[in-house]
């Protein structure tokens, strides 16, 4: 009994050891699959900065001539809100399964780049943390809306440090996201393993190879417009400023990436569904062939539309005429593929769990936001509903509502892939139908507010914008809560044993199957040294709880102290 506590302190000292190494070893990982897994933790973290943003304009425009918030902090707050949801979680969270999936699915070890890709990850940390901080400092962040238009962005407009600040976090951003979009092109294009062909390649991977194709093409536009901006405001320059088309030069560079940006973000999505509906259905992907060709349509045509966004700005007839046919031309692909996603459900063995519904939900989020978004190719239409509400809800259909679910959706649907555990299916099939029911609440009544500006911080009793914006309201309060227990439930089930499932969906993609050329896969050796330290799977014994968050051999023999049993031998991390 005398040697109990000396015992007991040696066993605390080895977990306090395993804690430092573990966290030591998720700060310089290189490897794809945990950097996939910070990419997924940090956007989830962004989201819920953002969606507390939201929040905040919400109950500002609950009632008429609240004081909740003044002019200036309304302005900030939905700045940060747009910033962060469309730059710093719809787009990372998608990077973030991609990271971990796509080498999977063509069976290469690792990302081409695998310091690079750290690198990326801890770059958008960093650009997102300087963001998100310019609210506290003296004068606050950036207060021009999301789109940063001129000549509010300069400095004789918005002279705060804070706006400063975000230029340089956007355009750390846009380095890190040209990084990954290097990284992913190259590792799907030559590090595809034997059998793994052109014609093999998953649905996911091929949206992820149009995803980083289009951000590897509309970043550095969006970049070069900062760093002229950046210019402005520290050298003086007049490239913004200038009263002889200083705006227009700004909504040029913005809206080449802008409107890009759109597809970067629902891309994944798409590929998302495509990969749910065809295990749930049971059936291969209606018209592969045609769906990839689609793909690549939208990509191109993407680069083209560009000017719909300023046909307010007074440009000439012949203009409003070319881009107005692009915008509708583009429409035909995209709807070609949704058709394709929808007839994929044709006569098959549907079966309806979490991820399929969360489908279901981005399917119609995506077909009502289609719709509404096609009538903005008219330029007589685009007159009448740009700068108002009508805008707001297509856009957040198109963006907030289809990308969200499509990703929660994917999230699900690879959860078992990922931490070898399963969530609470009744949990997450309520937290699904308050979501959605919370959702178009909140955004569906946006279509019949054709006459409030879109960025005004208050209203009168008379403009009869009152009733309407309660409800919105009401549906944000449902919404946001909603999405945090769609995310908890997939946080409570780490704490339930590993399960012996490899496969639990049966599903026939490479990344559940591994077998990419009708036997085991031959992996390619990776680059980097950090690349093979590879998570093992692990063990089917209830008492490796752990395995998740460490590798040591250190974990396994704490764990088979707590349990009373013999720690099972293991090899030392990085062995083949």
């Amino acid at each position: 009994m005398a040697h109990q506590p000396k015992r007991h302190k040696l066993i605390s000292d080895r977990r306090i050891e395993i804690i430092v190494f573990s966290i030591q070893e998720w700060l310089t990982t290189t490897n794809h699959k945990q950097v996939g897994i910070l990419y997924i933790v940090t956007a989830i973290f962004f989201m819920a900065v953002a969606g507390m943003f939201g929040e905040m304009m919400r109950a500002q425009l609950a009632q008429p001539m609240n004081n909740f918030l003044d002019p200036f902090a309304y302005d900030q707050t939905v700045t940060l809100h747009g910033l962060l949801m469309i730059l710093w979680v719809l787009t990372p969270l998608g990077a973030g399964l991609a990271n971990y999936i796509v080498p999977l699915q063509i069976g290469a070890k690792d990302l081409a780049f695998p310091r690079m890709n750290a690198t990326s990850y801890w770059t958008y940390l960093f650009s997102g943390v300087l963001l998100v901080s310019t609210v506290f400092l003296p004068g606050g962040g950036p207060n021009t809306g999301w789109t940063l238009y001129a000549p509010l962005n300069t400095i004789e407009f918005t002279s705060q440090p804070g706006m400063t600040l975000a230029v340089l976090a956007i355009l750390m951003l846009a380095v890190s996201i040209t990084m990954s979009s290097i990284n992913f092109i190259t590792t799907i294009a030559r590090n595809r393993t034997k059998g793994v062909t052109w014609k093999r390649l998953p649905i996911f991977t091929w949206a992820i190879l149009f995803t980083m194709v289009l951000a590897l093409f509309a970043f550095p536009p969006l970049a070069a417009g900062l760093l002229l901006l950046i210019s402005d405001r520290f050298l003086g320059t007049v490239f913004f400023s200038s009263t002889q088309g200083g705006g227009i030069l700004w909504d040029q560079l913005f809206w080449f990436f802008g409107h890009p940006e759109v597809y970067i973000v629902v891309f994944p999505a798409l590929g998302i569904i495509a990969e749910v509906f065809q295990t749930f259905a049971k059936k291969t992907l209606f018209s592969r062939s045609a769906f990839i060709v689609e793909f690549a349509a939208v990509t191109f045509l993407s680069a083209g539309v560009w000017m719909h966004h300023m046909f307010t700005t007074g440009v000439n007839y012949s203009v409003l005429q070319t881009f107005s046919f692009t915008t509708l031309a583009i429409s035909v692909p995209f709807e070609g593929i949704v058709i394709a996603l929808v007839l994929t459900l044709y006569k098959g063995r549907i079966q309806l769990n979490t991820p399929m519904l969360f489908c279901f939900a981005a399917i119609f989020t995506v077909t009502l936001g289609g719709v509404t978004g096609v009538l903005q190719a008219f330029p007589v239409l685009d007159y009448a509903f740009n700068g108002t509400y009508w805008i707001v809800g297509h856009f957040h259909y198109v963006m907030a509502g289809t990308t969200l679910f499509a990703l929660l959706a994917g999230l699900y649907y690879w959860w078992p892939k990922i931490t070898k555990r399963k969530y609470s299916e009744k949990f997450g099939v309520i937290t699904f139908a308050i979501s959605f029911v919370g959702f178009n609440i909140l955004y569906f009544p946006y279509f019949f507010l054709l006459d409030m500006p879109r960025r005004i911080s208050t209203y009168t009793v008379a403009s009869g914008f009152a009733n309407l914006n309660l409800i919105a309201t009401i549906g944000a309060y449902i919404f946001g809560p909603a999405a945090a227990l769609a995310v908890l439930n997939l946080v409570v089930s780490l704490r339930k044993p590993v399960s012996a499932e490899s496969n639990p969906w049966e599903a026939r993609e490479m990344e559940w199957t591994l077998s990419y050329n009708d036997k085991a896969a031959e992996i390619q050796p990776a680059d980097s040294v950090g690349a093979a330290f590879d998570p093992p799977d692990p063990p089917k014994e209830t008492w490796s709880s752990r395995w998740y968050w460490c590798r040591t051999g250190l974990c396994k023999s704490v764990e088979a102290h707590d349990s009373g049993r013999e720690a099972p031998s293991t090899k030392k991390t990085g062995e083949a």
